[in-house]
């Protein structure tokens, strides 16, 4: 069973490989739309990344701060991130 950083990572890996495919696109000319397509792919991908790192971000470190008292701090967090959306 992996862990949560090997997901991560393996996630990661698979963008990078889109990263590189869509740099090739580029490289070999090929059709605008399918390297835009392939770009709004990986940045579906990096999304969904971002859930997944925020959903183990809840589970984990925000609940330790509202148990510690520093529940304004765990607001902030999650309204700056909400704020970059």
């Amino acid at each position: 069973m992996q862990t949560h950083k090997e997901k991560i990572a393996h996630r990661i890996k698979i963008i990078e490989g889109h990263i590189k495919a869509i740099a090739k696109m580029i490289e070999h000319d090929e059709y605008c739309v399918d390297i835009v397509l392939q770009s709004l792919a990986v940045q579906k991908a990096l999304k969904n990344l971002d859930m997944v790192i925020i959903e183990n971000h809840m589970k984990t470190c925000l609940i330790d701060q509202i148990r510690n008292g520093e529940s304004e701090k765990a607001t902030k967090e999650l309204l700056d991130i909400y704020k970059l959306n």
